[in-house]
């Protein structure tokens, strides 16, 4: 049987194409993640896989043109609408397109990135290597994560970008924390309240480089271009040996993303009783410090203050 005779001729590619845009679509009205997490794959899967098929595809057909043809439609539409929203957005307020129009950019920008590929890939056709018996699955397995990988950091960074740049644009006039907690969000508020209440020539121990810390207060590289000059000390789940840590030693108190909090199994850090010279909580809606104790032992169990630091 001519299997790829029969793929030309079958209706496997628009089908592929169609259903990749409803998963988009769904976590457009949705919110981003949405497929996955009830279908089990994320959407950005079935985007790389379609985009694969069609870098690998030589299939032409009149359905095809037709599928082409309003794509470019279609991206010359949605490119403009999620721009004029963009710039809404940054007119405002974060999530005001969501609150008022009850879909998420995030979300939409992975579709006009969609169409977007669409678009190139058919412009270049001729110029990309099609499927032959030389392409074993070793390569196929590449060059799927490869454009998975585009898929996911291109559809974030975009994203970002485009939201960042339309804040600065209707906010010239800001002053520089509400530039960067608009970027930063509350992460940036801890830095500031650290920063605060620590010495420039201080060390601060952090928590490892994993869930939920691993893309704020555990990432060392994040968190030093915040804290410099002071010295930052990544540290495991557990601290083995506090005493080798010299009086007047930092050691932040974090949750990481705040939305680990009701699961049960997601703790604070530090994950164990500390004997500190001196604790200082952060206000939960500002960089402001709260309470201070002094003389006083952290308690894993007491800590409904999420965010704060304990001076050894």
């Amino acid at each position: 049987m001519d299997l790829r005779g029969l793929y030309r001729k079958s209706f496997v590619l628009p089908v592929v194409i169609a259903f990749t845009y409803i998963t988009l679509l769904l976590d457009t009205v949705k919110y981003p993640g949405f497929v996955g997490n009830h279908f089990l794959i994320d959407a950005k899967v079935y985007f790389a896989f379609t985009v694969t098929l069609l870098l690998l595809s030589d299939t032409k057909s009149k359905l095809m043109d037709f599928i082409s043809k309003t794509n470019r439609f279609f991206l010359l539409a949605a490119l403009p609408v999620y721009l004029g929203f963009s710039l809404l957005e940054g007119a405002n307020y974060t999530n005001y397109v969501l609150s008022t129009f009850k879909f998420h950019l995030a979300g939409m920008v992975q579709v006009v990135i969609f169409s977007l590929s669409i678009f190139l890939v058919d412009r270049f056709r001729d110029t990309i290597p099609k499927y032959t018996k030389r392409f074993n699955a070793v390569y196929l397995a590449i060059l799927f994560l490869t454009v998975f990988f585009m898929v996911k950091n291109l559809t974030y960074i975009s994203d970002m970008a485009v939201k960042r740049n339309s804040y600065i644009l209707f906010h010239l006039g800001n002053s520089y924390d509400e530039k960067m907690f608009y970027e930063w969000g509350v992460f940036y508020r801890f830095m500031v309240f650290v920063k605060n209440n620590t010495p420039e020539g201080a060390t601060i121990v952090i928590p490892p480089m994993q869930d939920p810390w691993l893309m704020g207060s555990g990432n060392d590289h994040f968190v030093r271009a915040f804290l410099f000059p002071r010295k930052i000390v990544p540290e495991t789940l557990i601290i083995s040996d506090i005493k080798k840590y010299n009086p007047g030693t930092y050691i932040l108190i974090t949750w990481g993303k705040e939305a680990c909090k009701p699961d049960p199994e997601c703790h604070g850090w530090p994950r164990q009783d500390i004997t500190a010279k001196r604790i200082i909580y952060k206000d939960p809606d500002s960089e402001k410090a709260i309470e201070t104790k002094e003389n006083a032992i952290y308690r894993l169990e007491d800590d409904k203050y999420v965010y704060g630091v304990i001076e050894l």
